[in-house]
């Protein structure tokens, strides 16, 4: 994947669990949460809110996280050390 993308906005769609990212002229990029969050391993299974809470308000973040290797999983034992 380019990592040079240049992610100009983003936003949270549940009606599809995806993030959409415009990232530049006529250029989109669809994730699929429910895809990118099964690569997870959660310590408890309540801790995928983490995930949703950072799509919904952040989805530029996590746009950026899916796309980097262990990126969502770095940020869920994160939040777990937090918590």
């Amino acid at each position: 994947m380019n990592n040079n993308l240049n992610f100009q906005f983003g936003m949270y769609e549940p009606a599809t669990d995806s993030v959409i990212i415009n990232t530049g002229e006529n250029s989109i990029l669809v994730i699929c949460c429910k895809e990118y969050n099964s690569s997870v391993i959660f310590d408890a299974p309540n801790d995928i809110v983490y995930l949703y809470r950072l799509a919904e308000e952040t989805p530029l973040l996590y746009a950026k996280l899916a796309l980097k290797a262990n990126g969502l999983q770095d940020y869920v034992d994160a939040m777990n050390e937090f918590s």
